[in-house]
Parts: C-alpha cells; structure tokens; sequence
C-alpha cells in the first residue's frame, strides 16, 4: 500500500494551494514526513517570547497543513495524525523549551 502526503496552503489566495510531498511505503514513514514540514514551518516562525497560542495561530494562518491518505482512495487522512493536532503539542513543546 502506498501513503501520500500532501500540503495543503490555504493562505495563497484566491484558491489553496496543494503540493504533493513524497508517496511513502508505511504509514510511519509518513507519519514523519508530515511531521518534519510542520517542524520546519513552527520553527523558522517561532520568534523568542512568542506563546504557543501565537505559534499555533502563525501555523493556522500561513502553515502548509499536511495530510495522508492511501492510495486506495477511501480515506482523506489516515488514521494516527492530525496535522492540527500535532501543531497545537509542537508549538507547546517548541515556546515551552525556548524560553
């Protein structure tokens, strides 16, 4: 079975903007890639001082959201991540440690 990832931009106006990231063999290959793009977005945002709520919010607004489905077509998202999800426990993560 093969996984894809996908980007999703809604802040590219008038239409989102979507860019395939790689097709991977399991679901935990692109569990992480999805993961790192998210990683990469919150920490070049993240300025010193800044709240989680302000992180979170930055990623919202101008992140590129990542999905996964299978190539079988039946499911939008898999199972095991939620890009929101796991933005909200990052930015938590990233404001908490860089104070």
């Amino acid at each position: 079975m093969t996984y894809f990832v996908e980007g999703v931009s809604r802040h590219l106006e008038p239409e989102p903007q979507v860019r395939r990231i790689g097709e991977y063999g399991t679901v935990a290959e692109a569990i992480a890639v999805a993961q790192k793009a998210i990683e990469q977005f919150m920490r070049g945002a993240f300025k010193r001082g800044m709240s989680a709520k302000k992180l979170y919010s930055l990623y919202e607004e101008q992140g590129e959201h990542t999905f996964i489905f299978q190539d079988d077509a039946r499911t939008f998202n898999v199972p095991g991540f939620d890009h929101a999800d796991y933005a909200r426990t990052l930015a938590a993560e990233i404001c908490g440690r860089m104070r």
